[in-house]
């Protein structure tokens, strides 16, 4: 179902695992909260990992793919994912969505944040540079270091990143139900140069 539905274009070690611990098929899950899908598909995999021990790659590469599932199963798309953005040079998104009202929505996906909510901030301002609407949401497990992330937020000593966001509790719940107001659209087609006139010999 990971290929099925775009999310992956070829089988992965953690698309493996997700299908082989946590589900075959995404889509035909009960439905829940989303928080709950979350709190669901990561205790499956923690318990596949006590079995198995994986590294911090995979952890993370797993968690990428239970977040992309729910925005599949809510029906958030299109779904960019690691996405580059014209103009937003050396930068590579977790997943881009596109608002019908012409600007991107970024979510970074990490399962622990140390400092790594740095390189996230300086992202999202990346992308508010060239799209001064653009809204980022910095998604994680982490809940210790969300907090404190949260209170920078709040103390305005991150500029770009919009809502710190910890999968599984009601932060998760209420990024989608601010996602669920909006409807998406594939953005057009750029020109690098557009002019009233060229000149040329």
């Amino acid at each position: 179902m990971l290929i099925q539905s775009g999310i992956l274009k070829k089988m992965t070690k953690a698309g493996r695992i997700f299908e082989d611990c946590i589900s075959e098929d995404f889509i035909s899950m009960r439905k829940m909260k989303s928080s709950e899908y979350v709190n669901y598909c990561w205790n499956k995999y923690k318990e596949f990992s006590k079995r198995k021990p994986q590294n911090n790659n995979t952890n993370g590469n797993v968690f990428e793919l239970i977040v992309e599932s729910e925005l599949y199963r809510r029906s958030l798309c299109p779904m960019y994912l690691q996405a580059k953005v014209a103009f937003v040079p050396n930068v590579k998104f977790d997943v881009l969505l596109y608002s019908s009202e012409q600007f991107p929505i970024g979510v970074s996906i990490k399962t622990s944040l140390r400092e790594r909510y740095k390189q996230a901030d300086l992202e999202a301002i990346a992308l508010k540079y060239v799209h001064r609407k653009a809204l980022n949401y910095l998604v994680t497990l982490d809940i210790y270091e969300a907090n404190n992330a949260k209170k920078k937020l709040e103390r305005g000593e991150l500029l770009g990143i919009d809502r710190i966001v910890i999968a599984t509790n009601e932060d998760f719940d209420m990024m989608f139900d601010e996602l669920m107001q909006m409807s998406f659209i594939q953005p057009g087609k750029i020109d690098i140069i557009t002019a009233g006139n060229i000149v040329t010999k």
